[in-house]
């Protein structure tokens, strides 16, 4: 059993990543620093920036001895641009923007493939991939999904250091992005002075409200076992630009999210439909900007990388995963969707992702290094 994961390691790489600020979209000194660090392991790192200058795909390869699976360790750099306090450590936890979401994880990726490096051989190959277009709406996956779709990357198996910490992900929603724009034609008048029968944005936005909310209702009716009922949300809404001048748009701003079977194309196909009876009703324009955040994700807890995962956690703490699903989505949907490649969630539990204060404990970092560590040794069995 390979048991090397050292918890000095493992903060020092945490606090040296999250003390250089990485929102999406600019991510290339972060990206090259984790490269270096990759490379003072011993991987052979590349790094890909001509398609993404901004935000470079970090890959390192550790090729074994024998015939084997490539077996992938997955993570972003990226962070959200919410502002944070400057990074520190304080007894067992790490704070700062991206250690629990996901810089911490990339540091257990790294001290894995340090352990796996130490061995006198290993079937196949570990590959550690860094990738910096994660965190909506700045990002979309579109670095990841280039890598698959057009680089041509290939592997054998995935495991997305994110998520998953006590629990076994076997299921996420489908998410997309709305806006919506509903509009008349003319322009703004005081309300006294508008012609009669004028459609009117703000009241026709009401009735979409209206009638997304029904119809959400109903798809309540029929709820997938691991993620529940597909949903509409709505974020935002405004219009108008005065109190008593007849407006010309209202906008309206959220969520779509569907379970497994279901794709973007459907929950396209039946948003504008419903749309479409409305701006028949009201009279006015909508406008529909529907945009993918990740496909829908499922694997079968009894595929052999899904065991090889409860496996190595129950190795690891004594205690079982248990099986479940979420609405929350991550990037184990690009592996497992078009390219075919399964993929698995699992990260150390960290607190405060996207909100004011952010923090990974030392220990969890430990843990989750162990597993990963216990899950390419099933593999390789």
């Amino acid at each position: 059993m390979i048991e090397h994961a050292d918890a000095d390691r493992l903060r020092d790489l945490t606090l040296e990543l999250v003390e250089v600020e990485s929102p999406t979209g600019d991510t290339a000194e972060v990206a090259r620093l984790y490269a270096r660090r990759l490379e003072e392991v011993g991987l052979g790192v590349e790094v890909l920036d001509e398609v993404f200058p901004a935000t470079p795909i970090v890959i390192g390869r550790l090729s074994g001895s024998e015939p084997g699976p490539t077996v992938v360790l997955n993570g972003h750099l990226d962070t959200v641009p919410i502002p944070h306090a400057p990074p520190r450590v304080e007894g067992d936890l790490v704070y700062g923007r991206g250690t629990a979401d996901m810089k911490g994880a990339l540091a257990c990726a790294a001290e894995a493939a340090r352990a796996v490096k130490s061995l006198d051989s290993f079937p196949g190959e570990l590959v550690v991939l860094a990738t910096g277009l994660h965190e909506s709406p700045g990002g979309r996956g579109e670095d990841l999904a280039w890598l698959l779709q057009e680089h041509g990357f290939k592997a054998d198996a995935v495991i997305v250091c994110e998520l998953g910490s006590d629990r076994f992900i076997a299921a996420h929603t489908g998410c997309a992005t709305f806006e919506i724009v509903v509009s008349r034609p003319g322009e703004a008048t005081h309300e006294l002075k508008t012609e009669a029968g004028t459609p009117h944005p703000i009241v026709a936005a009401g009735k979409v409200i209206d009638a997304v909310s029904a119809r959400s209702a109903a798809l309540g009716a029929a709820e997938h076992p691991l993620v529940g009922s597909d949903t509409y949300f709505f974020g935002e809404v405004d219009g108008g630009d005065f109190y008593n001048r007849f407006p010309t748009t209202c906008r309206l701003v959220g969520t779509r999210r569907w379970a497994p079977g279901s794709v973007l194309a459907d929950a396209d196909r039946e948003f504008r439909e419903l749309l479409a009876r409305v701006a028949a009703e009201t009279g006015c324009t909508i406008d529909l900007d529907l945009r993918l955040v990740r496909e829908a994700y499922e694997i079968d807890p009894e595929h052999p990388l899904s065991l090889a995962l409860r496996r190595g956690y129950a190795d690891v703490t004594g205690v079982e995963l248990p099986i479940s699903g979420g609405k929350l989505v991550a990037d184990a949907a690009f592996f497992n969707g078009e390219c075919g490649i399964p993929a698995v969630y699992h990260g150390p539990a960290g607190s405060g992702a996207h909100g004011d204060v952010e923090s990974v404990p030392i220990s969890e970092l430990v843990r989750a290094t162990k597993v990963y560590l216990r899950v390419l040794e099933h593999l390789w069995a």
